[in-house]
């Protein structure tokens, strides 16, 4: 049974989303922040689990990363129309992760490992701290914050790509 539980708290954050941007639409910012809070607290949880269990699983590796999206993207996204978050910024962040997501296909497909690495983790928490101000109502803070976000989002993207084609021929 416990072997069950990380894709179930990863299962719980789409879920999440909807709980999150049904209080958000009715401005009540605590609560969202709280079903937000929630939604990191199990990506943290299931990772935790699952390793400490030997629980990995073949779908547990594509829900966990696609959950964490699902999240952080359909928060983003309610938040443009929400509070006139700038949408350029949603947009950059939508690309890189696809962009990312992407690589790490192609990568797979040659056996090869993507990792995440500090500058992922920096973009990770980045998003989560600007989302978290804005989800409780602090637009203006929230929006720098967001730019950050969206800097560290950048950075990290670029050397996900770099590290992938140092050593090989882009054209070949």
């Amino acid at each position: 049974m416990v072997k069950h539980i990380p894709n179930l708290l990863s299962l719980f954050r789409v879920i999440d989303l909807i709980v999150v941007i049904v209080f958000l639409e009715k401005r009540m910012h605590l609560w969202a922040f709280g079903f937000f809070l929630l939604g990191i607290l199990s990506d943290v949880l299931d990772g935790h689990i699952a390793r400490k269990n030997k629980a990995v699983s073949k779908i547990g590796k594509i829900l966990d990363p696609l959950a964490d999206k699902v999240l952080v993207v359909g928060v983003l996204i309610a938040l443009v129309k929400i509070m006139d978050v700038p949408y350029w910024m949603v947009i950059v962040i939508v690309f890189r992760e696809f962009a990312v997501t992407g690589l790490r296909v192609v990568a797979a497909s040659e056996n090869v490992v993507i990792a995440a690495n500090v500058w992922g983790k920096l973009k990770t928490t980045s998003q989560f701290v600007a989302l978290s101000l804005l989800i409780l109502g602090f637009r203006t803070v929230g929006v720098y914050a967001l730019l950050f976000a969206v800097i560290m989002t950048v950075i990290s993207g670029y050397l996900y790509y770099h590290e992938y084609f140092k050593d090989r021929d882009v054209f070949a």
